[in-house]
């Protein structure tokens, strides 16, 4: 795609293969490509399926955000997949060895930019596998397309640098135990000087009933969330903790197809909460990071049995409210306020109506967006692309359309996005195209209306 606005230079990180067998061109890589796609017939059922099934029927488009954004050929989910789909078919099915292009069957044409492109346009939201007629998700095909990319050498330099940062440090933006410390005491201050009330953010306290994980953009960016959690645990009189080790739930091996850096970056948190022996690890406003924790890490065990449970503090907390532990005054938020779906928590991890009896409890004005829930279009940055500032461009004006149709729609003022994704891509989103909505998280709304 010469109009592509994806960055252009290759990883820095190690390759995956010898310096002297990686090649960027030729039949080399043209070999790496085709053998990666070819082990698919090796792997998952349900890819092995994805290769086999596609009725051209066009659906997936029609739901695709991005392709909604700017209707061109590769940002069609379906030909998009057909980059993997077609080698697969080629060299291993009957009818692909026989009869090549004339049933889709072809070879990968060696253009690896081109490819890397491809995927890197695709913000793995899964909408159009919840309008496929036959079930496929396209997010899957995604990620193996990313995983070749990743293997190769090729991931975008931005998102390899953050998980870099991550495995080093243990947080997406490389801060060290100190930041996370003198962040604490700022918020103390902060609700004391805003509430009358001192209100502890405690980290490292071992024996806690609640290890909590937000991601690290709502401590040290948007803070106001966790303000509204503490306030909560306040309230409460529950015991909690932080880690100044661990605490950023966010990780980017999901998105760039990198299991290896994925099962890294989680076994940090799992060490931790075994340190600290809680009794439950509640994971943060971040969707991407309790879809791993909670339906990856525990579901497959990869690291055996837990000895604590593992939650979200959106349910937690709507859950709270139901029975009335504590009240909200909804006159502190009296302006329009609307909710943003994420993917991750709408499409993957089925948390929907909780954040939204957090909002009306809390609001005097909420507005929904149509649609809404698991039908709820993208913010335009998922996928890791939201920390892709070489695309900006293509996320204001191209996978980020459809959001900003939304949120004009409903007139809010307020819009909450537990997730850092999209509150960086939604902020961005609002200042590119001069709307005057405030974007900030669920506990945000709570931190103002919460009496104590």
């Amino acid at each position: 795609m010469s109009d592509s606005p994806i960055i252009r230079e290759k990883a820095v990180k190690a390759p995956a293969v010898e310096p002297d067998e990686k090649a960027t061109t030729g039949p080399a890589l043209r070999k790496q490509v085709t053998d990666a796609c070819k082990a698919i017939d090796n792997g998952p059922r349900v890819l092995k399926l994805y290769m086999e099934m596609c009725a051209r029927c066009g659906t997936c488009a029609e739901q695709c955000p991005v392709y909604q954004g700017e209707p061109t050929e590769l940002r069609n989910p379906a030909r998009r997949s057909d980059l993997i789909r077609s080698v697969f078919k080629k060299h291993m099915t009957v009818s692909g060895k026989v009869f090549g292009p004339l049933v889709g069957g072809r070879d990968f044409d060696g253009d690896m930019q081109r490819f890397v492109d491809a995927f890197y346009e695709c913000t793995g939201c899964r909408r159009c596998a919840t309008f496929c007629p036959m079930g496929i998700d396209n997010s899957v095909i995604t990620r193996k397309g990313r995983a070749i990319v990743d293997k190769l050498g090729w991931t975008p330099e931005r998102l390899q640098k953050v998980i870099d940062i991550s495995l080093e440090t243990g947080n997406t933006d490389g801060a060290n135990q100190a930041a996370l410390k003198e962040t604490a005491r700022f918020l103390e201050e902060e609700i004391a000087d805003d509430c009358g009330v001192e209100v502890r953010i405690p980290y490292d306290v071992a024996g806690a009933e609640i290890f909590f994980v937000p991601p690290s953009g709502d401590l040290l960016v948007n803070p106001e969330a966790v303000m509204g959690i503490a306030k909560v645990f306040h309230k409460l009189g529950i015991s909690w903790t932080l880690s100044s080790r661990a605490f950023d739930g966010a990780n980017y091996g999901l998105f760039t197809g990198d299991d290896k850096s994925m099962k890294e970056d989680n076994k940090l948190y799992i060490d931790e909460a075994r340190r600290l022996k809680c009794k439950t690890l509640m994971m943060g406003e971040c969707g991407h990071a309790h879809r791993i924790m909670k339906f990856m890490m525990e579901k497959a065990k990869w690291w055996g049995d837990l000895p604590f449970e593992i939650t979200n503090v959106l349910q937690f907390t709507a859950g709270i409210i139901e029975d009335g532990a504590i009240r909200l005054d909804k006159s502190a938020n009296p302006d329009a306020v609307t909710y943003h779906d994420p993917c991750n928590f709408g499409r993957s991890c089925g948390i929907v109506e909780e954040p939204r009896r957090i909002m009306m409890a809390s609001c005097a004005d909420f507005r929904e967006m149509t649609p809404n829930r698991h039908l709820n279009w993208c913010c335009g940055g998922g996928g890791g692309l939201s920390a892709m500032d070489d695309i900006y461009e293509f996320r204001m004006n191209v996978s980020g359309k459809m959001k900003l149709k939304q949120i004009d729609e409903t007139e809010a003022k307020f819009c909450a996005a537990p997730c850092s994704n999209c509150k960086r891509q939604l902020a961005q989103l609002m200042e590119y195209h001069k709307r005057n909505v405030t974007i900030g998280g669920v506990h945000d709304v709570v931190y103002r209306a919460l009496v104590l």
